[in-house]
């Protein structure tokens, strides 16, 4: 009913530019343990986090001009996974290897590919040009989810849930009532939600400065087998100088192991984009309200467990958007 496993020829998502620094960074993706750290010229590299000497973690170690020692005995990899150094040794063997996946760094996000390399197309990845101009203000975060990914990517696509788990931030109950239609292209889903008239939330007051009864759209957009953009768009129907304000909030759900994800969040507005306090408002206000997300799909995550041949579950007319995203997913796994 829900996939819990995923397509490994894909881009996922694995870190923020931010998250590496001096030192190695582990993340775990689709099972597999992985390293990332930056290469002499500030790349990003991801290895198999185990030294192919003894098996410590490569994690564990650190960075010295833009290699990875290990914290064991010291062997020295280079970005591509080549054992550069061994200081019990005058030479290296020849073929001492450590396995490498292909990076995709982007402005925002930094994206491997868990399968075949030789299947990794860096143009596969979602598209994110719109962020390189000035014409978009940002802040972002990372997340963890004890529940499989598909949960999320539900969620996601079915913001009907927006009128009631977060009623008093970004949700109003006519949310719910609104119309959607669905389009599917390819591996891209979108859920249209137009609302012409509906109550302005408690935080669009407090990150737009407009209030009262609104005109607001909303887009729910998925890039399977993880991506996703929630296009909201608002605009005060008493005239108030203000004008049209959108943002759209980048989610990237990226499977752990089969019933757990990493979730990185990126809102992005094109509204009072110089000001610090709607900066500060999003960067608190973001992670409280995705964690809502969070806390709802762990609790059907723990029902799920509770029952592996599945409790029966109806669908309704809102599902049409995430049951469309679980056929895809469905369809590039066995495609894989």
């Amino acid at each position: 009913m829900y996939p819990t496993r995923f397509p490994r020829n894909h881009w996922y998502v694995v870190a923020r530019p931010d998250e590496l620094g001096d030192r190695p960074l582990s993340r775990t993706v689709l099972g597999e343990a992985v390293v990332l750290f930056r290469g002499p010229d500030g790349r990003p590299a991801a290895l198999a986090d185990r030294c192919i000497h003894r098996s410590m973690p490569l994690s564990l170690g650190s960075v010295q001009d833009g290699t990875l020692v290990c914290g064991y005995h010291g062997l020295a990899y280079d970005a591509s996974g080549a054992v550069v150094d061994i200081p019990c040794q005058a030479q290296v063997p020849r073929g001492r290897q450590a396995r490498s996946y292909p990076v995709h760094a982007g402005a925002e996000l930094i994206w491997l590919w868990p399968g075949d390399p030789e299947r990794a197309d860096p143009a596969a990845v979602p598209d994110q040009s719109w962020l390189d101009g000035d014409d978009w203000a940002t802040v972002d975060g990372t997340l963890h989810l004890d529940a499989r990914a598909q949960l999320l990517n539900e969620n996601l696509t079915d913001l009907s849930h927006v009128a009631y788990l977060h009623e008093g931030s970004i949700g109003t109950r006519e949310v719910a009532k609104a119309p959607i239609s669905v389009e599917v292209d390819g591996r891209v889903v979108k859920v249209f939600r137009p609302m012409p008239e509906v109550d302005c939330p408690p935080f669009f007051t407090e990150v737009m400065g407009i209030g009262g009864r609104i005109r607001r759209g909303s887009v729910a957009e998925f890039v399977a087998p993880g991506y996703h953009i929630s296009h909201v768009e608002a605009e005060a129907l008493e005239p108030d100088g203000i004008g049209r304000c959108r943002h759209r909030a980048v989610h990237c759900v990226t499977p752990e192991t089969e019933t757990s994800a990493h979730y990185f969040w990126l809102i992005a507005r094109d509204y009072r984009r110089d000001s610090a306090e709607v900066d500060q408002l999003w960067q608190d206000g973001a992670p409280v309200v995705l964690m809502q997300d969070v806390a709802a799909v762990e609790a059907i995550e723990t029902v799920l467990r509770r029952h592996p041949d599945h409790p029966p579950e109806i669908n309704i007319s809102a599902d049409a958007g995430s049951l469309r995203a679980r056929e895809i997913v469905e369809w590039l796994i066995a495609h894989d």
